[in-house]
């Protein structure tokens, strides 16, 4: 195993001037590049970056595949989260203060923004996109903390007041999501005439299952940026195309590549790997149906599942195994019960046998991504160990969405979750896996008693016990088992330089440049 492999974990850090610091999520960093970028930026160029996902520019506000490699080019946010350090940093918003009470913020933007059409972004424009948050319609998977808004009042074309129904302490997960977007324009975004943001790059044109073409933003309030003259995105769903575009040069990074594939460029000192974000996969079920009403089958399942087999086997040893769903290092998050669920299959059997469930038929729905179906093969083996008769239930995606949303999935099932990155205050919210109308049936007042006490926590003293407290509980219950968690990982060419992501994958180019 090399070293490029292995995620670079951090763990979270106060930060400075925001009143809810303790709650800030971690992330998977970015990896250090294979080779040292010693070179100096060079002005000019345009590169090609291969995709395996759409666009869809329709979806500004949500988190989509499709748009993670360009959308925060394109637009940007009033907070960006340090990969590294946590510390949250200023971006279209110049300063923030949260009340005493925590009900309300004052924010002061930046006063030299522009949309790509020229206009000055205002206080009006920012209301604007938080408003849209919420709607039901933008479906944005942290547009629940918008709906927690009391009032948004603009004082200026450049400060504003948020005030809170409750004290937030996600509200910059929200920020880092909140895509500015251009109240006059916004509209018209559907077909890709009217892409309007006010990042370093512009949305230029957008062929549909082809490709994407960004261009400079020569207004940009920062003159010397972006470097690089155009962007293309080409949508390359088959992955073998996409390896092989970039070996020969047609691409300088892939994006959406399989683990499979990326073991390919493993040691060749003319690609880098680029880790950001990740995704979270849990093996869950419903307590409501036999034989998992019973709590010690629940847990005999927490036994009996491989991880690190999984880790290595699967993902060549990248991930982080855990049993729980908040990030390594973040606030609340314990060792003793991240591996509270060690593998034991001769414990784990005992239990099933105590529980009366030897020879239970257990169906798991597993969506048709090919890490989940490799996930199956291995807890397929260990359920047989213990006694369970398993069965793989194979959904395409679209069905697996649709029937996760409505909370349908059957007896068990294997799901993904790209959320790494966002607060345990967000996650609880957010993951399909937690909220309420959760595939398990899980719901108890205990539950929501403990899920109120880790969103009202205000201090790190009082988040860690939160968190800790809640985590007790839920792994007692073992109504949603998280097997492991792993980093999203990028291929580029040695040749392109300056590239970032943020914590939740999504890649940055206002630095990037071609290698002389």
């Amino acid at each position: 195993m090399t070293n490029r492999i292995l995620p670079a974990i951090c763990h979270a850090r106060p930060i400075s001037g925001m009143i809810f610091s303790a709650v800030l999520a971690f992330g998977l960093c970015a990896a250090v590049p294979a080779k040292a970028q010693d070179s100096k930026p060079v002005r000019g160029g345009s590169i090609t970056v291969s995709q395996t996902a759409d666009a869809q520019p329709r979806n500004i506000l949500t988190l989509r595949a499709g748009n993670s490699p360009w959308v925060k080019n394109v637009f940007e946010t009033l907070t960006q989260t340090d990969p590294k350090t946590f510390e949250v940093k200023p971006l279209l918003a110049k300063s923030w203060k949260v009340a005493a009470d925590g009900l309300s913020m004052d924010i002061v933007l930046r006063d030299d923004v522009t949309f790509h059409t020229g206009r000055k972004m205002t206080s009006d424009d920012v209301k604007f996109t938080l408003e849209t948050m919420a709607l039901p319609e933008t479906a944005a998977q942290v547009g629940f903390i918008a709906k927690e808004f009391q009032s948004i009042d603009v004082t200026s074309p450049t400060t504003l007041t948020i005030k809170f129904k409750k004290p937030l302490a996600n509200i910059f997960d929200l920020f880092e999501e909140a895509n500015v977007i251009d109240k006059e324009t916004y509209a018209k975004r559907e077909d890709g005439s009217q892409v309007i943001g006010t990042g370093p790059f512009k949305f230029a044109k957008w062929t549909p299952g082809a490709s994407i073409m960004l261009e400079r933003y020569t207004g940009y309030r920062d003159r010397n940026l972006p470097y690089l003259d155009s962007i293309e995105f080409a949508i390359i769903t088959d992955s073998t195309a996409s390896v092989s575009a970039l070996r020969s040069g047609r691409s300088v990074m892939a994006t959406g590549l399989s683990q499979n594939d990326l073991v390919e460029f493993e040691g060749n000192p003319q690609y880098q790997f680029l880790n950001s974000g990740g995704a979270i996969y849990p093996f869950g079920v419903n307590v409501t149906k036999a034989p998992f009403d019973k709590k010690e089958v629940r847990q005999a399942l927490g036994y009996a599942i491989d991880r690190q087999r999984i880790n290595e086997q699967v993902f060549g040893g990248i991930g982080t195994p855990t049993d729980l769903f908040w990030g390594v290092g973040s606030p609340g998050y314990g060792e003793e019960q991240a591996n509270r669920y060690n593998y034991d299959s001769k414990k784990a059997k005992a239990l099933i046998e105590k529980a009366g469930a030897t020879g239970a038929k257990v169906p798991i729905i597993v969506p048709s991504i090919p890490a989940n179906r490799s996930i199956f093969e291995i807890v397929q083996n260990n359920l047989k160990e213990i006694g369970l008769a398993p069965e793989a239930v194979v959904l395409d995606v679209a069905d697996f969405d649709k029937r996760q949303v409505a909370g349908d999935l059957g007896p068990a099932f294997l799901l993904i979750h790209g959320q790494v990155g966002f607060s345990t205050a967000t996650l609880l919210s957010s993951l399909p896996s937690l909220r309420q109308g959760n595939p398990s049936g899980f719901w108890s007042d205990q539950y929501v008693t403990l899920r109120n006490a880790v969103t009202a926590a205000n201090s790190p003293d009082a988040t860690d016990k939160a968190v800790k407290a809640l985590s007790d509980y839920m792994l007692d219950e073992a109504f949603s088992l998280p097997l492991l968690q792993t980093p999203g990982q990028t291929i580029l060419s040695d040749t392109l330089k300056g590239v970032k992501a943020t914590l939740r994958s999504q890649m940055l180019y206002g630095e990037a440049y071609l290698a002389e």
